[in-house]
């Protein structure tokens, strides 16, 4: 994979739409502990899911709290 198409995650990047309006998406790199990547792999393939559906679910739940 070619580190150089990574763009930086930053509030601005988030805040501003895209050119067609949209909201668009966002590539969020994450470093893990080694056992808490092994768990969350096990916990998705026990959910019959990828990790990144069942991140994206633990993302949406924490976000709709209120603070």
């Amino acid at each position: 994979m070619n580190t150089n198409t990574f763009a930086s995650l930053t509030s601005t990047s988030l805040a501003r739409p895209n050119q067609d309006g949209s909201d668009g998406v966002v590539e969020i790199g994450l470093l893990l502990p080694a056992k808490r990547a092994a768990a969350l792999l096990r916990l998705a393939q026990d959910r019959h899911e990828s990790v990144g559906q069942v991140l994206r679910k633990l993302i949406e739940r924490e976000l709709a709290e209120p603070l």
